[in-house]
């Protein structure tokens, strides 16, 4: 950033402007779902509509009766789409369409609550079907082309459409826990001669839905201006908002609110906040210990590392991250009420690294934390942040909660060389696995915990060997990093399973193209004053090529993971986030807690409600939001 304008190994924080009168037209329209009957939406629009109650089918008025089969849900103005073999095959290949997102295999939170289909039309196709099918499921959903640009400006040359909320419970809730859906395009030209389909990919309901929240980084246009600030924002999953809300906004002061560490009670955050502008050092950085309830700082100027609170937030681990201290194989333990340092250890066994990204196991007696060489010395730059560091070794040491002792530090994953590097290790909620990122390379970039492009996720079981998350990963050259897990183990088909966010510059879709886009080829930038880019100039946004981050998630099955193997599934786009800005650094908690009673807290309107203590009116866009020093 600063701390505001680093992302930790996930990309660039620009936020790149584009064309918002793209969106996709949803279905609409209100009603029942699987359990409570419904009927197939009328002509003219309209989702998988129906009555509530309950008691027994009532035929006459489709009361408590499920859905007729196939559930055909027509489009506006739209001729009826011509049923499966009713019309004959579109000659030539060109016509077919092809499915883009969603991912194949991917399993999906039945609470997710919405999905965005992504298609290349075929040639001469104007009347669409989005199609989802098994054997308990025909939904078909019916539409024109919906077009696409991406978040660049550029016409994709595709189209998108987007389920309502009604379509989406009805196809999730009846296949929780069950058999994959088949999604398909079908696809005619205006006169209805000829139907073309497309590629099929499937989708997995899991049985529970997800629960617990995050809160995230997002950058922020600021004065017309992009790439320079941003803030965070928060995303309950146990509200069906299809949006999330502003947390810690800086809006028009010249702030940026950056890196921030979540309690798992959701009571407590640090977070670092710095002056608006595109630089890499912490030289100005004001790390903020913040109490999320009352929404009041605790204290100011806290330690600028990695932080990491104990179950209760009543200590909060930091590390270094200035390197002031001579002998920096240390880590401090500071009161989660103060912010006061309580004491700090060191470890004569790992003298010379810098120890950085700590991780605190759920029930205290842990630490797991990354052993890593700091970047310090390429042209001009000369600093010692440990947001650079390289050849990280992944280690844990026990903490005694009652002494407030450490232990001795044992190697859990040792860097195989010195072109390794092993960093921003996480702990599952029941102990059992670690999630780690991991990046090979013999080029600066390539050693860096920064923006790495080779950063991998793997998995270790606590007694085991790491495990490259291969399906999650996608594949090599996407950035993906700083894995978190959810706060909740739940079961999938006889296994346990947990999930992962973490920031991708993979395309979502047709909507976010970093990986070919067809405007050129992008590139991962890195910000003035970081070893990658020492000489850059300070006050200038990032360039308008930089690749762009967004947060994904994926399910990974604990058991799998236990016995050896790739547990992870695919990994999907999290739909609240806005597609038109770089996204990243999801921090997990148990809870998000809700602002007083009484008062308005961040994002909320000011216009006749005072706002909350800690808060203050923005006159520009008449919300609360939280005073940031």
């Amino acid at each position: 950033m600063k701390w505001a304008l680093v992302l930790l190994g996930c990309g660039l924080f620009l936020s790149c402007s584009a064309d918002s009168t793209n969106d996709t037209s949803a279905t609409t329209g209100g009603g029942a779902t699987a359990g409570s009957g419904g009927a197939a939406g009328a002509a003219g629009g309209g989702g998988i509509a129906g009555g509530g109650g309950s008691g027994m089918c009532d035929p006459a008025t489709g009361l408590n009766c499920p859905p007729p089969t196939p559930v055909v849900v027509p489009c506006d103005g739209c001729p009826a789409f011509p049923d499966p073999g009713d019309k004959p095959v579109c000659s030539g290949s060109a016509a077919d369409p092809t499915l883009v997102y969603p991912p194949d295999k991917v399993l999906l939170p039945p609470n997710m609550n919405v999905i965005e289909v992504h298609f290349m039309p075929g040639a001469n196709n104007t009347i669409f079907e989005i199609d989802f099918t098994n054997a308990l499921t025909d939904v078909r959903l019916e539409t024109t082309c919906n077009t696409i640009t991406n978040t660049r400006g550029s016409d994709t040359g595709g189209c998108g459409f987007q389920l309502d909320q009604t379509d989406w419970n009805y196809v999730a809730s009846v296949n929780r826990g069950g058999e994959p859906v088949t999604v398909t395009v079908r696809a005619a030209p205006s006169d209805l001669s000829c139907v073309s389909g497309s590629n099929s990919r499937e989708i997995n309901y899991a049985t529970e839905d997800i629960a617990g929240g995050i809160y995230y980084w997002q950058s922020i246009v600021q004065g017309g201006v992009a790439g320079k600030t941003g803030g965070i924002y928060r995303k309950d999953f146990g509200d069906a908002s299809p949006t999330s809300q502003p947390f810690l906004t800086p809006t028009t002061v010249n702030k940026c609110v950056g890196c921030h560490f979540l309690s798992r009670d959701g009571l407590r955050m640090t977070f670092g906040s710095d002056d608006a502008d595109s630089d890499d050092e912490y030289g100005d950085l004001h790390v903020n210990l913040y109490d999320v309830e009352h929404l009041q700082t605790l204290s100011q100027n806290g330690p600028a590392g990695f932080q990491s609170f104990n179950s209760d937030h009543s200590l909060f681990l930091s590390s270094d991250g200035k390197g002031q201290t001579p002998g920096s194989a240390l880590l401090r333990v500071n009161d989660g009420e103060t912010g006061v340092v309580d004491s700090a250890a060191t470890f004569a066994t790992l003298a010379g690294k810098r120890l950085t990204h700590p991780d605190w196991s759920h029930d205290g007696t842990m630490v797991y934390f990354t052993a890593a060489t700091v970047l310090t010395q390429f042209g001009s730059y000369h600093r010692i942040d440990d947001i650079h560091v390289t050849n990280g070794s992944i280690y844990a040491a026990s903490y005694n909660t009652v002494a407030g002792t450490f232990g001795t530090p044992s190697v859990l994953v040792a860097a195989a060389s010195a072109d390794e590097n092993n960093y921003y290790p996480a702990l599952s909620p029941d102990g059992t696995t670690l999630v780690f990122n991991r990046a090979t390379g013999t080029t600066l970039e390539a050693h860096d915990s920064f923006n790495n492009a080779n950063a991998n996720l793997y998995a270790l079981p606590v007694e085991g060997l790491p495990i490259l998350l291969a399906k999650a990963n996608l594949h090599d050259g996407l950035t993906n990093s700083w894995p978190r897990w959810s706060p909740f183990v739940q079961m999938y088909k006889g296994k346990r399973i947990l999930w992962i966010t973490f920031s991708s510059t993979r395309d979502y879709g047709l909507r976010v193209q970093n990986e070919s886009p067809p405007d050129g080829p992008l590139v991962n930038c890195y910000p003035p004053e970081s070893p990658e880019n020492p000489d850059g100039s300070h006050q200038d946004p990032f360039p308008p090529n930089c690749t762009q981050p967004e947060i994904w998630m994926a399910a990974v099955a604990l058991d799998d993971i236990a016995s050896g193997t790739d547990g992870s599934f695919p990994a999907f786009w999290l739909p609240f986030q806005d597609y038109n800005a770089h996204n990243h650094i999801a921090q997990w908690t148990e809870t998000i807690v809700p602002p007083p009673q009484g008062c308005q807290g961040p994002g909320q309107s000011c216009e006749s409600l005072a706002c909350c203590d800690g808060e203050e009116c923005d006159a520009l866009t008449v919300t609360c939001q939280t005073i940031i020093y």
